[in-house]
């Protein structure tokens, strides 16, 4: 075996990016049923981050091919830091602690959960209690970087499901 090729044994190197490349497809925008999987606290990014697993639509995604039903998509909660009462929030009409705040209480109001201090929401987070939650999320579509043609889901919005 040449040097070039050792340690490649267990890859498949039968590919050409060119031919083989093909984009995830995407969910077409519009409002899906789905079952929260899992919610991480990141402390770094200053988030709460939702996972969910899309159940009860039916559909395929923009390939036509890939069903919608059990792909997962997220959704982020962005928590006020130190300092954002002193920095002004994108329309400059209050700061952005006050914005972060009140995005969190229509959260949770439309998710019918308690998220009232840090502390409740870790020890919910820990115990898991938002696991199976049945929720309603908007999704759309999304160019990031803008410009760059490349193209990705997010999600806008969610709410309990009724």
């Amino acid at each position: 075996m040449s040097e070039e090729t050792e340690g490649t044994s267990n890859l498949n190197t039968d590919f050409n990016l060119e031919q083989d490349f093909k984009a995830d497809p995407l969910i077409p925008q519009g409002n899906y049923f789905g079952n929260v999987i899992e919610v991480k606290f990141d402390a770094e990014k200053g988030s709460i981050n939702w996972k969910v697993a899309l159940d009860g639509n039916g559909g395929f995604k923009s390939d036509g091919e890939t069903p919608i039903d059990g792909s997962h998509i997220w959704y982020r909660n962005y928590l006020p830091k130190k300092g954002d009462e002193n920095e002004p929030n994108a329309s400059g009409s209050g700061n952005k602690f006050q914005s972060k705040v009140n995005m969190l209480k229509q959260f949770a109001d439309d998710m019918k959960v308690n998220m009232n201090t840090m502390p409740e929401i870790l020890q919910t987070i820990e115990n898991g209690d938002w696991i199976g939650l049945q929720v309603v999320a908007k999704v759309g579509i999304s160019e990031y970087p803008k410009g760059s043609g490349k193209y990705n889901n997010n999600t806008d919005k969610m709410s309990a499901a009724a």
